[in-house]
Formats: structure tokens, sequence, C-alpha cells
């Protein structure tokens, strides 16, 4: 039975993009008057503990209140390396004033998650090394129909937790216990846990699909540009620059933001979300816009990793300058450090100009503040000068390109006198794109 088809619609358009080669493994829609013995499922439950019927083209899982004695339905699937697993839930369609503990769970290779209503309503999964679970996110809907879907990557031990059609993940997990040799090849669901009374959740459109291996060639990027707004965005506005010229289907937005609260010691700075495995597939160009690296994990080591596999793989990168970029930005250390055609020698190669310089070739346009990095092995200084000094390097990273502006968005616009400071300049949306490598209609 479809349940979700808009959104279903608009991700597979997408997924389909970039997972051609997806094999349906299993695609149980509940349909027809086939039993779930019928269907390949073996039902483990008693009636006072749970019943799974199917009616209507759905699953009902009818839990009643049997504290920690579940039941479960299981199906035997072939153990796949990398897949897909997506459903339909309907959380507490009847019952609702009783749902309070993990009263529906389900396994995937013995890769367990688990739903639960405590305050929120949590997705969660189980980590048994340590015995704890971990919550996915607390926004999964009650009452009304869910698409839950999880992308996984058993060598890279990588799995990504989607909800409804948001083409990026709600959570990256990069320490998916799940082993290919250990697993048993079984999809399971089932009751287990606290319930005030009958809960009855609805299940359907269940699918399992395999993924083929990675293809990381130039030849295989995408048209999609990813920009990751830092805490000078509002001058650089390369969001902005790019969607001109690729269009706003085409760009994606990921914004650095502050969160904490006033009695503790520092704000933390993360992003709001990060772009998925697909999206990095799709990615053919990158913008850092004064981004910081640290402290803690502002752009997460996994994140980082898979930066520089889609650059090696083909993606131009535009780092971007600023007061929260480079060396004050805690990169020496990290593997994008290693990416930069320039050094970082410490935090404090950002330098100030006595008075507000011209950049060369583009009249009108000045800056005061840049950072003071020599170029690394490998690197090109570019044409774009102030007092002679190089404002861009770029070097060759695989099958991609990393190129630095130099430059960086400080100081008052009054202050410049007869240059206009260069984000206000008229020609910086296209120098912008220039540097990025982006032309009317695709890559330089």
């Amino acid at each position: 039975m479809t349940r979700w088809v808009a959104p279903i619609i608009v991700a597979a358009l997408a997924f389909a993009a970039t997972c051609a080669r997806a094999q349906v493994i299993l695609n149980e829609d509940f349909e027809g008057a086939a039993s779930l013995a019928e269907r390949g499922w073996t039902v483990e439950a008693e009636p006072e503990q749970s019943e799974w019927p199917v009616a209507d083209g759905v699953l009902s899982a009818v839990c009643h209140r049997n504290p920690y004695k579940g039941g479960r339905i299981v199906r035997e699937v072939p153990v796949i390396q990398r897949g897909v697993l997506e459903l339909d839930c309907l959380f507490a369609y009847s019952g609702g004033v009783n749902y309070d503990h993990l009263s529906l769970g389900l396994k995937l290779y013995g890769y367990m998650m688990a739903f639960k209503k405590y305050g929120g309503h949590n997705w969660m999964v189980y980590r048994p090394e340590e015995k704890t679970w971990y919550t996915v996110t607390d926004r999964v809907p009650l009452g009304e129909w869910a698409h839950l879907r999880m992308e996984f990557d058993i060598p890279r031990t990588r799995v990504e937790y989607f909800l409804g059609d948001d083409p990026d993940p709600l959570f990256i997990d990069t320490r998916l216990p799940m082993a290919p040799e250990g697993a048993t090849g079984e999809l399971e669901l089932f009751n287990y846990g606290l319930t005030k009374g009958t809960v009855t959740h609805r299940v359907d459109n269940i699918v399992l699909r395999g993924l083929g291996p990675e293809d990381g060639t130039a030849e295989a990027r995408g048209e999609r540009a990813l920009v990751f707004r830092g805490m000078t965005s509002e001058r650089y506005r390369a969001a902005e620059a790019l969607s001109d010229t690729l269009g706003p289907e085409r760009v994606s937005v990921y914004t650095m933001e502050a969160r904490g609260a006033a009695t503790t010691p520092r704000n933390k700075l993360a992003l709001d979300r990060v772009p998925g495995a697909a999206t990095w597939r799709d990615a053919r160009w990158v913008v850092l816009e004064d981004c910081p690296a640290g402290p803690g994990e502002c752009l997460p080591a996994y994140l980082l990793d898979d930066l520089e596999a889609a650059v090696r793989g083909g993606a131009s990168l535009l780092v971007l300058g600023g007061p929260f970029s480079l060396g004050k930005g805690a990169w020496q250390g990290t593997p994008l450090a290693a990416m930069l055609p320039v050094q970082i020698a410490g935090p404090w190669e950002l330098r100030r100009f006595d008075a507000p310089v011209a950049l060369s070739g583009c009249e009108g346009a000045g800056l005061l503040w840049y950072h003071d990095a020599p170029l690394a092995d490998g690197a090109t200084p570019g044409a774009l000068t102030a007092a002679g000094t190089p404002m861009v390097a770029s070097k060759q990273l695989g099958a991609g390109r990393v190129t630095v502006f130099l430059g960086a968005p400080l100081g008052d616009p009054d202050d410049f006198g007869e240059v206009e400071p260069f984000w206000e300049w008229d020609g910086w949306p296209q120098l912008l794109r220039s540097l990025a490598r982006i032309e009317a209609g695709g890559a330089q």
C-alpha cells in the first residue's frame, strides 16, 4: 500500500541517479491475502505478548502490556556489504496514551534499532559493546505515517539515517557494529519493553536493496555544489553566487551554528546538518566559507574524509579565508590541512595591511586583511594579488583541485576609501564562481 507517495518519488529520483545498480532484495508491501508465513516471515510471539495481523495492505504490531516479554517476526535475507533499508511506520496508531518505552524495534543482521516515547519520540540504536542506546533523532512523528531509511556500508562501518524526503541524513554513525562474518541474514521486527497498556503500531513498504561498489571517478560526479557556511558567510554569500549560475536546486547549504547556554564556559560550533554519501557522490563543487575545523569537531573527521574522497574523485574545493578559517580555525593537524595548497604554521598567520589594498585585475575592489601562508609542495599561485602578495593558491589532488582564497572579509566598509571591500564589489560573485571553477552551465 502506498503511504508516502510524493516524498518517495522525489527521494527515489535523486537516489536512483547515484544508485543505478541497486538490487532490490526484499519488497514487502503487505498487499493481498497471503499470511506472514506465506510471505516468508516466521512469527515468534504469544498472544498475551504481541500480535502481528496483516489486513488492508498493512502490518499491525499490537503490543500488549507484558513488561520485557515481547514477541517478534523474522525472515531470512541475504547478507550484503552495502545497502539501504527503508520502511513506512505509523507509531501509536491506537493506544497512544499507553505508549511509553521500547515497544517496537527492528534488527538487520543483528544491528538493533528501536523507538521510544520519552519527551520526544526517539529513534534509537543499540551499541552492544557499550550496552547503551543512542538517539538518532527525537523528532519521529506520532500519529501519522513516517518514512524511515538507513543506508549502510559494512566495510566502512558506517550507517546513515534519514527521515521523510530529506536528502541529508539526520545522523551518521561511523561505528556500525555490523560484521558479515558473524552476522545472521535476518530482518526482524520485535515488541519489547514497557507500556502502560496495549499500543498498536503499523508498518508498510519494507524495502531492502543492495548498492554496488563506490565509483569515485571524475566522470561519475554529479552537478551539485555543497556550500558550508561559516562565521562570515553573510559577507561571502557563496550560496547566492553559485545559485545564480547553477540554480538553487543544485546548491546544498550547510550552516555552522553556535550551540550552548550562557552558563557554559564556551559555545560549541557545529553544522546544522551534514551531507550523506549519496550527496557526496553527486558533488562537483564544494565551498568552505570561513569554516573552523576546531575546537572539537566542528567539521567531523568522517566529513573531512568524505570531502577528501570527493576531491580525489574529481570535485573542486574552494576554501575562503577569514577569522575562523585556516590557522585560526584549528585546521593544523587535520586531514584538511594536508589537502591545502598552502602551509599552516599556526593560528597567527592572519595579517593586516597598513591601509586597504587594491586587488589586481579587479578594478575598484580591495582588501585589508589576508592570510600569510606560504605555498605547499605542488601548489601554484594564482594571478590575483594584493600589493604583490598572492591572494590565491591551488593544487591538483587526485582527479580534483583545491583552491584557497587568502583574503579575509574583515574591516569596516567605511574605512576602505577609494576601493570597495571585495565582498561588496559588483564583480565579487563572478570572481567567486571563477575561483570555484564554475562557469555558466558547468565547470572550468
